[in-house]
């Protein structure tokens, strides 16, 4: 892509002499602080074939999108189009779930189907505007030409009582620079990537500086509509510097919309468009996903789990170890030798500087013998950052731990087959941050002295995806 921009003749823009007054109606600081109070994104759903494509899609599908965009804290969506279910369904759907905000995209100027749609929302208190258009001027065939914009950017102001505003790509307001009379905020879209800047502390130095200067030219607010890194496709992206560009990018001045909710594998036009989201397209959280979720799910590692049997009764030390099988059994067998249960989750996924605020561990039921609740009390967890010089399961990992802490009980009822341990705070610095967890599962006491199996057989990582243990760690990053 051509580099094009040009500050300087933004900075010196007037409106052009007979321009039309009513093309820009400035919003007011009460529709600012609204505005800017709202966590943004940009929503095209992934299962569209285009952006103007609606009628493909599905009030179910979207409303899984709107769904996973909602648990990572999004509170207002922005669209592209207002085409069939986009246009009828989408705003009430967002503010049923709760959604704060919708600026309503509107793919055409001269749709009538899109713009009626628009009007016939204007009444939910979910709508805050309209993005008339997008990176429709300016290219070998122009959709639209600025007396378009303006008219249709005056018509629906009027019809509505509603801001309205219009999206190029940020050069084209430095060689055209009419386009900052256009609208009621400047809405433009400035992506770093496009300008040779794909690290993320130089995009967001970029990010800045391309934002000021918007400011600057007109004082009037400055909305970046599409901003970003891609996740992948050419040398240097990573979910690890996605991530980075947008925690940085918050921590400044800049107001922006996080682009996009989703991958759109459809887009074909270069390497890197398919990959701007948050989610992928089959809304698995990708790095910076999770952390605006503030949660991050792990299930264990199956060479890793297993089980151990003591050597002889009261002896405390062990003996057999199993790591092969899709269970592992906790309790004691029929000549009073106790069962101790392990798993291993590689909880190194999680930024370095994460605060862990709370640990939840499940493991799903897959037989039982005896009574082993009512005859071994309660079922206890110890979480070790490592039980010795290896991860991998040991007989002397039965009785040592010298790293490991008593963190926590099992409920002794399962919920849909589940038993599930809300652990304590206690446990929380042994979370490891660079490599594995380890967690040890064992009964209050060692057998029921009575030469009858009383244990307990759960799933281990071995088992299929649907079964495997699971760890939640909640967390934030300062």
């Amino acid at each position: 892509m051509f580099i094009y921009y040009s500050p300087e003749k933004m900075r010196g823009a007037v409106t052009p002499e007979g321009f039309p007054s009513n093309c820009s109606v400035p919003v007011d600081e009460e529709w600012i602080a609204k505005a800017s109070a709202i966590r943004w994104v940009a929503y095209s759903s992934p299962n569209a074939i285009s952006s103007q494509d609606s009628y493909a899609l599905t009030i179910e599908s979207i409303y899984k999108d709107l769904m996973v965009l909602k648990k990572a804290g999004f509170s207002g969506l922005v669209t592209y189009g207002s085409a069939g279910i986009m246009g009828k369904a989408l705003p009430t759907m967002a503010q049923s779930l709760g959604y704060q905000g919708l600026i309503m995209g509107i793919w055409n100027p001269s749709s009538q189907n899109e713009l009626n749609n628009a009007r016939n929302a204007s009444s939910l208190p979910i709508l805050v505007g309209y993005g008339i258009g997008n990176e429709g001027l300016y290219t070998k065939r122009d959709r639209y030409t600025i007396p378009d914009l303006c008219s249709a950017i005056s018509d629906l102001r009027i019809s509505t009582g509603k801001p309205v505003a219009t999206s190029e790509e940020i050069d084209d307001y430095s060689l055209h620079p009419e386009l900052l009379f256009v609208g009621d905020w400047l809405f433009p879209n400035a992506h770093p990537y496009w300008h040779s800047t794909k690290y993320p502390l130089n995009a967001v130095e970029w990010q800045t500086t391309r934002y000021d200067d918007m400011v600057e030219s007109t004082g009037h607010f400055v909305l970046f509509k599409e901003v970003g890194l891609p996740t992948s496709g050419a040398y240097g992206l990573s979910e690890k510097n996605h991530d980075l560009y947008y925690r940085e990018l918050a921590k400044t001045d800049v107001r922006f919309i996080y682009f996009e909710g989703f991958d759109q594998l459809s887009k074909t036009g270069s390497s890197v468009e398919p990959y701007w989201g948050v989610f992928s397209a089959t809304r698995k959280p990708k790095l910076l996903g999770w952390n605006l979720m503030g949660y991050r799910l792990f299930t264990s590692n199956g060479i890793n789990d297993g089980m151990i049997r003591e050597c002889l009764e009261r002896s405390d030390t062990g003996c057999e170890v199993d790591t092969s099988s899709t269970t592992f059994t906790v309790g004691d067998d029929s000549s009073n030798h106790q069962y101790r249960g392990f798993l291993s989750f590689n909880t190194s996924g999680l930024p370095d500087n994460a605060l862990i605020t709370s640990i939840k561990l499940k493991v799903k039921l897959e037989s039982y013998m005896g009574n082993p609740f009512s005859k071994r009390l309660q079922l206890k967890v110890d979480v070790c950052s490592h039980f010795g010089s290896s991860v991998k399961l040991q007989p002397t990992d039965f009785q040592g731990g010298e790293n490991c802490i008593e963190a926590g009980v099992f409920d002794n009822k399962p919920v849909h087959g589940w038993y599930i341990a809300v652990l304590d705070s206690s446990a929380l610095p042994n979370i490891n941050l660079s490599g594995r967890t380890q967690f040890r599962l064992r009964y209050d006491r060692d057998d029921g002295n009575d030469k009858q199996a009383d244990h307990i057989k759960f799933y281990s990582g071995d088992a299929d995806d649907a079964n495997k243990p699971t760890l939640m760690l909640r967390y934030y990053i300062p």
